[in-house]
């Protein structure tokens, strides 16, 4: 059984009232209607299923007879339960590793969930008089600008020269978040089958957006100074087609490439001619202590896409993202972007520039904010989960932490039941990663944090209490 990929399909399957059978059942119907699931699809076997989301045996057997009763599914002895060739037909959809919003999936009795899956500043009444104040312009004009605001990308392309990169507005590319610049970018340097090099664990993402492009995944293991240059350089023999790096603050576990290493990777992808994304997402948020220079630093005009966003730094609301991208490759990624949406909301554009224009007020701001939820969660885990470990990070805005389980991903479904709603670390491997670890985002209000370890605590202690699989059905 793929277990990231069953569990991404059945995130949040306990949200509707009623027995747990039928929640189940409910949640497997969905998928089939969805086209998550197709004629002939294989489910999972009983036990496994049953120990992937902590539940009895029984349970699961009686979801999938009912679902057996209805039609969705054909079940024989000895060859498992399979999506019913009668079923309903969809377009084929992936299982996303990216979370939905917990709004869209809190039901009856989860009204006060507390979200850890989703990682973006709080906007505060201050934040929202900052935009107001920003605004000012953002409705003068109507022009198409596919490529971004003129003096959005003369301002990105500034900054990026001030800070050891070289650049022209030419080369800047204004997206609508960085979702969508990662999107283009494998959109436009991958075809089905081709080979993709990602750290492992990484951004989820990107893991979505490489798979919707048809890619093969490998994953580049981390070390605690990250990717290191062997492990590439072992890899591009494989003939790879795009890498995606976060050298800064690494997305989920806060690893820093040092500088040594940074040179011979931006080397090594250079001499192949391998575009790389370098995610600069979190790169502002930094709790003290020298940055590393950016990887692209190394190659200017080698082969390293930069990604930003104001996203992490502000709002993730303006969904405004950016591109850098060496000269050799911007043809490509301007017929894309162009052939996405004409250009991004120029309101959002605007209200980006005005904000970026005092940047290091905006830094300085939200690092201080970070830094009080990071110590305030990290103090709250240690008194409370003391057997939970994880290493304070330099920067970004997550905890890498280390479970006593070797299924943690049940250990997620079975806290959803408790109010939390939480991202197991396997879901942001490419392939099998032990299934021990969460990411924990400290981005909630801290007000809401010892509530949050409250219930973390609550549920892994029941959790423990009732072994490899629930008494209860």
């Amino acid at each position: 059984m793929d277990r990231v990929r069953w569990s991404a399909l059945l995130m949040g399957w306990g949200k509707e009232p009623g027995p747990r059978y039928a929640q189940l059942a409910g949640a497997l119907r969905d998928c089939i209607r969805d086209g998550q699931l197709r004629a002939g699809d294989a489910l999972p076997a009983e036990r496994r299923l049953a120990e992937l989301l902590h539940l009895s045996r029984s349970t699961v057997v009686t979801a999938y007879d009912t679902l057996a009763g209805e039609g969705w599914v054909t079940r024989r002895q000895g060859s498992g339960t399979h999506v019913s060739p009668t079923a309903p037909r969809q377009a084929a959809l992936l299982a996303l590793r990216s979370p939905v919003p917990a709004s869209t999936l809190s039901g009856e009795g989860q009204a006060d969930l507390l979200d850890l899956t989703i990682a973006v500043p709080t906007l505060t009444p201050a934040h929202r008089v900052r935009l107001e104040q920003a605004s000012a312009g953002a409705f003068a004009d109507s022009a198409y600008y596919p490529l971004g605001l003129p003096e959005l990308r003369v301002f990105l392309a500034g900054l990026y020269t001030r800070e050891g990169l070289p650049t022209t507005p030419e080369q800047v590319i204004v997206t609508s978040g960085a979702q969508q610049a990662i999107t283009l970018i494998a959109q436009t340097f991958l075809g089905r089958g081709d080979l993709a090099l990602l750290e492992t664990p990484t951004y989820f993402g990107a893991i979505d957006a490489f798979r919707a492009a048809g890619a093969e995944l490998r994953g580049l293991r981390l070390g605690p100074e990250g990717v290191s240059p062997d492990s590439l350089h072992a890899a591009l023999p494989l003939g790879p087609r795009l890498v995606f790096l976060t050298p800064t603050f690494q997305n989920p576990t806060g690893t820093v490439i040092p500088p040594r290493m940074r040179e011979r990777l931006a080397a090594l992808v250079t001499d192949a001619g391998l575009p790389t994304i370098e995610d600069d997402t979190l790169i502002d948020l930094g709790f003290g202590g020298t940055t590393a220079p950016r990887l692209s630093t190394f190659a200017p005009q080698g082969t390293v896409i930069n990604v930003g966003s104001l996203s992490k730094l502000f709002w993730a609301g303006l969904r405004l993202g950016w591109l850098r991208a060496p000269t050799s490759l911007l043809p490509a990624l301007v017929q894309a972007k162009t052939l996405a949406d004409f250009g991004s909301a120029l309101p959002s554009q605007v209200i980006a520039l005005n904000l970026l224009r005092d940047l290091d007020t905006l830094r300085e701001e939200r690092r201080e904010t970070v830094i009080t939820a990071r110590d305030t969660l990290v103090d709250l885990l240690r008194k409370h989960l003391p057997e939970w470990t994880f290493t304070p990070p330099p920067g970004g805005q997550f905890l890498w932490v280390q479970l006593p389980t070797r299924n943690a991903t049940a250990f997620t479904h079975f806290a959803y039941r408790f109010g939390v709603r939480l991202f197991p670390g396997a879901s942001m491997g490419t392939g099998e990663l032990p299934d021990t670890s969460l990411r924990l985002p400290f981005t909630l209000p801290p007000e809401q944090l010892p509530e949050a370890v409250a219930r973390l605590r609550a549920a892994w202690e029941t959790f423990r209490e009732r072994g490899p699989g629930e008494r209860l059905a």
